[in-house]
C-alpha cells in the first residue's frame, strides 16, 4: 500500500511537468505501477490465481519506472539508469518472494 501511495501521488504530482515523450511515458508507466501496487495487494485475498502474473507486471513495473525516472527527469545517464531499474528489479522480486512465502498455505 505505501508503494501504491507513493506511485500514485508522485506521478500525480509529475503529471503537470512532463513534457517530453520520455517523461509522459514514465509518468504513464508510474501510475501503472500505482495501480499494479493495489492490485498485488487485492490478489492476496481475492482471486489469488492472477497472483502471480499481477506481481510479476508489478516488479516489471517497478524496475522500468526506476530505470526510466533516473534517465528521462535529469540529465540523462544510460548507466544510472540501468543500475536503478537492476536495484528496483532485486528489491520487487525480493519482497514477491516474501509474499510468496508469507502466503502459502
Amino acid at each position: 500500500m505505501v508503494v501504491a501511495w507513493g506511485t500514485l501521488a508522485g506521478a500525480t504530482q509529475q503529471l503537470p511537468r512532463a513534457v517530453t515523450l520520455g517523461q509522459r511515458v514514465e509518468t504513464a508507466v508510474q501510475l501503472l505501477c500505482g495501480l499494479l501496487s493495489l492490485l498485488a495487494v487485492a490478489t492476496c485475498f481475492w482471486r489469488r490465481q492472477w497472483a502471480v502474473l499481477v506481481r510479476a507486471a508489478w516488479a516489471g513495473s517497478v524496475a522500468v519506472t526506476g530505470g526510466l525516472s533516473a534517465f528521462v527527469w535529469g540529465p540523462p545517464m544510460p548507466g544510472v539508469a540501468l543500475l536503478l531499474a537492476a536495484v528496483a528489479l532485486l528489491i520487487a522480486l525480493g519482497v514477491n518472494w516474501m509474499l510468496k512465502a508469507a502466503l502459502a498455505e
